[in-house]
């Protein structure tokens, strides 16, 4: 095998280019500046990532199943506030939690309900529920001035460590993991894939389409929700408008990490990947003193160029396996997107097979 047709299998694989381009810019912001690997700074950034991190695993069901959920930003700035009233009034630690984590999921079930069963535009109805989200948030910041909590088990959340790792991070970790498992092993991934490949076809093999589609939408607000209650462990207070344009963080974390638009394809490790490349874009802009306001245009540029970047090493990819005779390309999505359409997963793969099976529902509701 040629050293051309290596490296075609080398950035064929999953995840290869936005890994590369993530391992890029760190060596980059660590050359640049002596303060982006001290410990202190690794923290920050980790801690401040895992914001994203979990509206983009959530974002990467919805996508998947075929929608869309432009609410995720303020839906956790509405849970982040919910928290910190409810501890503030003096509930427990753990009823104040699932206070956030329900408010995410009850915008979720409406969302999901909606555009389920009543059949309207996701885009509409999440449109909807960011404006009504903020709205809430709003009302209830001019209420009550929410600060002060003063419980150290809270605040450990996002300050304290497990082992030497935050503990926000620890958290993360552990629901992400349970989000790829879900996805990729159990048939409610394979219900999520086959609903956003082709929701018709998986109806009539049996999948409940309209109720997998109820379940992402629940999913995704739970853990806006989530991560309003790690939001509100890490801020000092909630002021109207937290959370505000993360829905399109998430979506662009989600992308970069080779989700599709269009519904079918994609995965919760490699949208954590889309995730922690922004998260790593802007501490490193942060720390060479890039002005604040040139963030969002550097962001927008780099998600450009590795959607592009990746597109071409893609087709490089394909052009050097279609050269090696004998054998069978098997281009595989990376960042934003695939080089040859119908090329997906092994886990996407087995849908045809697995779509009239039994476990995948008895019936489409």
């Amino acid at each position: 095998m040629t050293i051309t047709q290596r490296l075609s299998r080398m950035f064929s694989a999953e995840g290869a280019v936005m890994t590369a381009v993530l391992i890029a810019i760190i060596i980059f912001f660590t050359v640049k500046s002596p303060f982006f690997m001290t410990r202190k700074n690794i923290d920050s950034l980790l801690v401040e990532a895992v914001f994203i991190v979990l509206l983009a695993g959530g974002m990467t069901f919805v996508l998947i199943v075929g929608g869309i959920d432009l609410s995720v930003g303020s839906v956790r700035g509405l849970s982040a506030a919910t928290t910190r009233w409810a501890l503030m009034s003096g509930w427990p630690l753990g009823a104040g939690i699932l206070v956030g984590i329900a408010t995410g999921a009850a915008a979720g079930f409406i969302n999901g309900g909606i555009i389920a069963y009543l059949g309207v535009n996701a885009f509409i109805v999440t449109l909807a529920m960011l404006s009504v989200a903020a709205g809430l948030l709003q009302v209830l910041t001019s209420k009550v001035r929410l600060t002060g909590v003063k419980d150290s088990a809270f605040a450990s959340m996002t300050a304290g460590h497990v082992l030497g790792i935050p503990t926000a991070v620890v958290i993360t970790a552990l629901v992400i993991a349970a989000l790829e498992f879900v996805l990729v092993f159990t048939p409610f991934g394979r219900s999520v894939f086959a609903s956003g490949i082709g929701p018709r076809a998986a109806a009539l093999a049996g999948v409940p389409v309209r109720r997998t589609r109820l379940q992402v939408y629940v999913l995704s607000g739970a853990l806006a929700g989530v991560a309003g209650v790690l939001l509100a462990s890490h801020l000092n207070s909630v002021q109207p408008g937290l959370g505000g344009g993360y829905e399109l963080t998430a979506i662009a974390a989600a992308v970069l990490g080779g989700v599709s638009l269009a519904g079918g394809r994609g995965s919760v490790l490699r949208a954590v990947l889309g995730a922690l490349f922004l998260g790593v874009l802007s501490n490193g802009l942060n720390l060479l003193g890039v002005d604040p306001l040139w963030f969002t245009i550097v962001t927008g540029v780099s998600i450009v160029a590795a959607v592009a970047l990746d597109r071409f090493v893609q087709r490089l990819a394909l052009i050097g396996l279609l050269g090696s005779p004998g054998e069978t390309p098997a281009v595989a999505t990376g960042v934003g997107g695939s080089a040859g359409a119908g090329i997906g997963s092994s886990s996407q793969q087995s849908l045809t097979s697995d779509a009239g099976s039994s476990h995948l529902g008895t019936e489409a509701k």
